[in-house]
């Protein structure tokens, strides 16, 4: 798969690192290359392998923004998710095994990267003449962030890992490692990628990682690891939260933190776009603005898709209405969908609401704007449907429902979308930054101010008001649920819980007595809010892995 170029079908006859021997790869400076797009490849097959479970579709689902969905006659595993209870789907055991599988295999990648490149007999001038941009430092910088970003989405997700940093035949036969020991992996890959990346790259290189992309990174995992572990009052099962903070200070001081982001701000030239609603292809469709394009300056970090060598994001065919095309969003399967308080409670003068949520019975068809969208149609068969679907990665169709990517021209059967997955804005980095105290008020105005508009009046700062903010401002974008999760297990159970009656929904699944939706704040502590482990790997694991509690068969 296509990951450090958009356009180009070069990179697709690359032979994956862990199919070469020792012996057979790392000869030639081309072969370097392609073990570096193969790190690049396995985080893209790490995101769109997965079928319905992939990161960004249960990161929506597991926070209070979204409901589970699927079809009314689907099998009931995304109430499971979205209910932490293994027991609405109990034959259901092993959930994530692709995504597990995948992020150890895009490790094990970097991990071979990293043990054979300094045996290499580099020349960064003969590389970077070959218009690959490659140097051995810059190198080694992106396979440190991506073997960093596949360690911390995994950690958010399962919290016991096992620790892996030599090329292995099999991951599951790892034991799982004390958590202070994979956090320090991931902040050490983080910190020397800093100082070994390039601040850019050419355009027609876009998509690979900068120094200012694993600034960005470093700040998240800091802002989540001292959060989850350090306002949790509740014990943790097999960690000690203590020790684990006190060891990580020795790691990372805030300072650092508080740095990083200082130059991503005053150095990196990346800035907030004008126009929210031009963030996102269908959105901005909808709105009637100009779409800002993948390359634009708000952008950090994405993880790149293609249309001419067939790199789409396949998840987001799991979105939308179920075999209904609403021009200019296309059809889905009715997956991850808006909960409706979402939209209830949101100031209806923030453009950010439109923006992110499709309500079916507000908007209606551009292309003939006497017809509504039929509200019946497009939720007959969708499970806990409430006239909502997360917007900003629908895919866009013209007036007859054909996708549009670009130049691009699809048919209406497809199910494909090749937009990038944004990873990091640069208002994350902005409300990052006001949340740990630099020029707090002026940088939370910033996002605000982009949202209402340059004459809004200040809003106080403060934790609560910042976290308001990062709802409002990263709805759909895999965000909410971690800092849910980052507030406190606690904190999170109470945001994310629904009480008896519960939500009425169309096609409602029974559950707990009632077609409603009921999350218990019970299920969400008895998990830790953490996730199920695959019961193969256990299995397979000859007794080194241990199912997270909450989640046994």
């Amino acid at each position: 798969m296509l990951l450090l170029s958009n356009c180009s079908d070069k990179f697709l006859d690359i032979y994956p690192v862990d199919r070469k021997t020792e012996a057979t790869f790392f000869k030639t400076q081309e072969e370097v290359y392609q073990t570096l797009v193969g790190c690049y490849q396995g985080m893209n097959r790490w995101l769109n392998n997965g079928g319905n479970w992939v990161y960004p579709i249960v990161s929506d689902i597991m926070s209070d923004d979204a409901a589970g969905g699927a079809g009314k006659s689907d099998y009931l595993l995304p109430q499971a998710i979205d209910r932490f209870d293994p027991g609405i789907a109990p034959a259901e055991a092993n959930i994530y095994s692709t995504m597990w599988a995948d992020a150890f295999t895009t490790i094990n990648r970097c991990n071979t990267f990293l043990k054979k490149t300094d045996a290499f007999p580099w020349d960064d001038n003969s590389a970077f003449a070959m218009g690959k941009y490659m140097t051995k430092a810059a190198s080694e910088g992106e396979v440190r962030f991506i073997r960093a970003y596949m360690y911390f989405c995994s950690m958010q997700m399962w919290g016991h890992l096992p620790l892996i940093t030599e090329t292995t035949e099999d991951a599951g036969k790892e034991a799982q490692e004390d958590p202070k020991l994979i956090y320090e992996l991931i902040v050490n890959d983080l910190k020397k990628a800093t100082g070994l990346l390039r601040p850019s790259f050419p355009s027609d290189a876009s998509g690979r990682i900068t120094k200012y992309a694993a600034e960005g990174l470093l700040a998240r995992v800091y802002l989540f690891y001292t959060g989850y572990y350090g306002k949790t009052q509740a014990e943790l099962p097999r960690v000690n939260k203590g020790e684990l903070l006190t060891y990580m200070n020795g790691v990372i001081s805030e300072a650092e933190v508080k740095g990083y982001l200082t130059d991503i701000i005053q150095n990196s030239g990346h800035d907030l776009m004008d126009n929210y609603l031009s963030l996102w292809p269908a959105g901005a469709a909808a709105a009637g603005v100009g779409y800002a394009g993948e390359y634009n300056k708000e952008v950090i970090f994405a993880i790149k898709h293609g249309y001419v060598n067939g790199t789409s994001m396949n998840w987001v065919s799991d979105m939308g209405a179920r075999g209904y095309i609403m021009p200019p969003y296309g059809r889905g399967w009715g997956f991850d969908i808006g909960n409706k308080y979402v939209w209830d409670s949101w100031d209806t003068n923030d453009p950010r609401r439109n923006a992110s949520l499709m309500n079916v019975k507000e908007e209606h068809n551009l292309f003939n704007d006497t017809n509504p969208y039929n509200d019946t149609e497009a939720g007959r068969d969708v499970r806990e449907y409430q006239s909502l679907f997360l917007k900003k990665y629908l895919r866009e169709t013209d007036a007859s429902g054909n996708e549009v990517y670009g130049s691009y021209v699809g048919n209406p059967s497809s199910m494909s979308s090749y937009t990038d997955y944004i990873v990091i804005r640069y208002a994350d980095v902005l409300l990052m930054a006001a949340e740990l105290g630099i020029d707090a008020q002026a940088n939370f105005d910033k996002v605000r101010r982009r949202a209402y508009g340059s004459s809004t009046p200040s809003k106080i700062v403060s934790q609560e008001n910042i976290m308001e903010e990062r709802h409002r401002e990263f709805v759909g974008e895999a965000i909410r649920y971690w800092d849910l999760l980052r507030m406190g297990l606690e904190y999170a159970a109470d945001a994310i819980k629904i009480e008896a009656p519960g939500i009425p929904v169309v096609n409602g699944a029974l559950i707990y007595g009632t077609t409603n939706i009921v999350i218990k704040r019970e299920q969400v502590m008895s998990t830790s809010g953490l996730s199920q482990i695959p019961e193969q790997q256990i299995s397979l694991s000859e007794g080194k892995l241990a199912q997270n509690e909450g989640w046994s068969k």
